[in-house]
């Protein structure tokens, strides 16, 4: 009797024992998972999106900080850092280290993070509503895109291109699908290769980048930059003619066509139409063309300052 109550006892730890939390995602995933995010809670911002959308989207973010919080400790531990040495870096102590990261709770932490995918895939069907309605996002796969249609005019396979490029097959896959924006040496390279003009590319790269060029331009110089966005987001569109722009963005085929082939400098309507109708959104080309904007107000300034200075001698 005695053993058997043994065995039963060890059958039902086994039960409960903590299962292995092995398969628990990587500390370098969830941090890219956590920029994903971050992106996407700032694009909604962007794009006015409704405020039940950006809170879910902040939730998610504090929800999934945690879970890396938890899988870099369970990567130290595995690299054989102490206890102690963890609480000192969490600024605890040993004891609330080792009960805050216990397996238990990194597997309901991880439980946590995967329950929010629904509520993440509802978040990004609403986004897709809003921008249906009107409400538009900058779009992060444009310069993907575009390379993708320069390759596939220049026939140039992808095996050919990551040769001539010095890189993986699959980092050009990823670059052409959008899931990475390569550093901006990699993506002149790639649109040489495929034929296209770097200087088109460029304004979709730092726009992936979230950057943006220095306010004081020429007009002429800020007037290259916006041209070069908006033909940008022609091609990342597929180069669609002029007529289908035209039925795109309720401008002419005539007013389509000067822009992009850069005879006509457009007014801000005219450019938030193209951008919208190219699949891109304002706020993509909105510095742009202030700069422009501002460009042209501080040339006419110093030209009236010239003449009335002329006028006293």
């Amino acid at each position: 009797m005695t053993c058997r109550r043994r065995a039963e006892r060890d059958r039902a730890r086994g039960r409960r024992r903590t299962p292995a939390v092995d398969m628990l995602p990587s500390g370098a995933s969830t941090a890219r998972e956590l920029r994903a995010l971050a992106w996407r809670l700032e694009a909604a911002e962007d794009s006015f999106a409704s405020l039940s959308t950006r809170l879910t989207l902040a939730e998610q973010i504090v929800e999934l900080a945690r879970s890396y919080a938890g899988a870099a400790v369970h990567e130290a531990r595995l690299e054989g850092t102490s206890w102690r040495a963890i609480g000192a870096a969490g600024g605890v102590s040993e004891a609330s280290a080792r009960a805050r990261w216990s397996e238990i709770r990194l597997l309901r932490l991880a439980a946590g993070v995967e329950k929010g995918t629904a509520s993440e895939a509802a978040v990004l069907r609403e986004q897709e509503q809003e921008e249906e309605e009107g409400e538009y996002a900058v779009r992060p796969r444009a310069l993907g895109q575009a390379l993708s249609v320069l390759r596939e005019r220049s026939g140039v396979g992808v095996r050919e291109a990551a040769r001539q490029a010095d890189l993986a097959p699959a980092e050009v896959r990823r670059i052409l699908s959008g899931d990475h924006v390569p550093v901006w040496p990699i993506a002149h390279t790639l649109t040489t290769i495929f034929g296209g003009r770097p200087q088109e590319a460029r304004i979709l790269w730092e726009a992936a980048q979230g950057m943006r060029r220095a306010s004081r331009l020429s007009p002429a110089d800020a007037g290259r930059n916006l041209r070069h966005a908006l033909r940008g987001l022609h091609l990342a569109a597929g180069c669609p003619p002029f007529p289908e722009i035209a039925r795109s963005t309720g401008l002419s085929a005539a007013t389509a066509a000067g822009v992009l082939t850069g005879r006509d400098l457009p007014d801000w309507p005219t450019t938030a139409a193209l951008a919208v109708g190219l699949g891109g959104g304002p706020e993509l080309v909105r510095g742009l063309w202030e700069d422009l904007d501002y460009a042209r107000i501080a040339a006419a300034r110093s030209a009236g300052t010239a003449d009335a200075t002329a006028g006293l001698l």
